[in-house]
């Protein structure tokens, strides 16, 4: 192995510092990674790069590698710097997918794999063995999906209702009120604490499954924010306020925001906010967070982070877990629903049953979302709390500051701001008095054919 021309190799960026949307957000954005798996599959990349430079025979490229490789192709300068550096022109050359040149690239593929077992060790299984990366979490995926159950969640139990009727009638016609709606009660508090302990169990042994994965062990400290809170202006928000704890940002008397030093720091949000903030005069954080929202950096963790919700969410356990929740619950509304009816069939009063009966609906569904939502506001925050803790250098760091506190760290005088009380908007800034939204960054992209390999000499 040349460990020189590896360690230029290993030295050479993608990115130029004062790209708003250089080589490797575009590449993140476009395949919905996170940040840790990005810069994996790009050194795998100068990994493949340093293979195909330094042997005669041809090497194959995972499809995860592949991607990188178009996309590096489309930036022609920084490829021919690379192959510069390298010291060989390495040529891409796509399968056409007949037999004889499936054996060719199949042959290809399990050189390199030798070739680079050889010299760097076993092969990353998530950028290697995988077309999709995130199915190195092993999860089943279900054929039912939670969006659609939700909503026909209170279909199925006011129909559920008709048999429970038939049932139960002899029982609800005994039972006067207001004993009905006591002890209905009850058992509703019951059921709910009975489903806290088994969705709790339920989610954590899901996640002790998966918690190993390298993508999910390494999310960064503000994916795990947006993965908790589901809301991408609370990743501005950090960054927004170190900016204004370091006298970077000033509050001014009417309420908006004025940045007072133009300098670049080492972390890339708040270069974003930096950046727009010097397009405009002063401006409201309304207009700033909207703005923010918009720039590639933050759609990328938005995209990265949410995929990874996602798979986990359409899994088997994770689906199976709601539907009991669902069954439990639907089969709570639908004796209420039973009552209702034996009701109205007696001609009995119903208004406070009615009422009682709404409160219930709504206190089921706050209830179902806060179950779903569970895992990824509780259960794993808790867990990567408890190890960032351990290691002390992670409270020099705002980011994992404001992970573990959330809005404790917040500047006293930011925090109304954060609630876009922000008066009238004027010039630039009035076209964004709407409510704080992200929308998608642009992007382009190619669409180039699988790959087969790289030629040797």
């Amino acid at each position: 192995m040349n460990k020189t021309l590896w360690e230029e190799v290993l030295k050479f960026s993608f990115d130029d510092p004062n790209d708003e949307y250089g080589f490797s957000t575009r590449l993140a954005l476009e395949n919905h990674w996170t940040l840790y798996f990005t810069q994996k599959v790009l050194l795998e990349y100068k990994k493949f790069m340093f293979l195909a430079a330094t042997n005669n025979e041809m090497v194959s490229p995972s499809e995860t590698v592949d991607i990188v490789w178009h996309q590096h192709l489309i930036f022609t300068n920084s490829y021919s710097d690379l192959c510069n550096l390298l010291g060989k022109r390495i040529e891409h050359i796509p399968s056409t997918h007949n037999r004889l040149e499936f054996e060719k690239f199949q042959k290809a593929k399990e050189r390199t794999s030798a070739l680079y077992e050889s010299v760097f060790g076993a092969q990353p299984q998530e950028v290697w063995h995988y077309k999709n990366e995130l199915d190195s979490l092993h999860l089943d995926e279900s054929k039912y999906e939670i969006s659609n159950l939700r909503k026909m969640f209170l279909w199925y139990s006011i129909f559920l209702s008709v048999p429970v009727c038939l049932i139960i009638f002899p029982v609800l016609i005994k039972i006067p009120n207001p004993n009905f709606l006591l002890f209905y009660i009850l058992a509703f508090g019951a059921a709910i604490l009975f489903l806290e302990f088994y969705v709790s169990k339920s989610f954590i042994s899901l996640y002790e499954k998966i918690k190993s994965n390298s993508i999910l062990a390494n999310l960064t400290p503000l994916e795990l924010v947006f993965l908790k809170e589901n809301k991408l202006e609370a990743v501005v928000h950090g960054a927004v306020n170190n900016l204004i704890e370091n006298k970077k940002i000033k509050i001014l008397t009417n309420r908006r925001l004025q940045l007072i030093d133009e300098n670049l720091v080492d972390n890339p949000y708040e270069n974003c906010v930096i950046e727009i903030m010097k397009e405009f005069d002063p401006m409201t954080y309304r207009f700033l967070c909207t703005s923010a929202m918009q720039k590639p950096i933050f759609e990328q963790l938005k995209k990265g982070t949410s995929r990874i919700r996602e798979i986990i969410m359409d899994s088997r356990q994770f689906v199976s877990t709601i539907i009991i929740s669902m069954i439990v619950l639907g089969f709570l509304l639908s004796i209420v629903f039973s009552r209702l009816i034996t009701g109205i069939y007696r001609d009995k009063p119903i208004v406070f049953l009615l009422i009682a009966i709404i409160a219930l609906v709504f206190a089921s569904f706050h209830y179902l979302d806060r179950i779903i939502n569970l895992l990824f506001t509780k259960i794993i925050p808790s867990s990567f709390k408890e190890e960032v803790r351990k290691n002390k250098e992670n409270n020099k760091n705002w980011e994992w500051n404001y992970f573990l506190y959330g809005n404790m760290v917040l500047a006293s005088s930011f925090i109304p701001l954060t609630n876009y009380d922000s008066g009238t908007s004027s010039g630039s800034n009035s076209s964004s008095s709407g409510s704080c939204s992200s929308s998608c960054g642009s992007s382009c992209g190619s669409s180039c054919g699988s790959c087969g390999g790289c030629g040797g000499d």
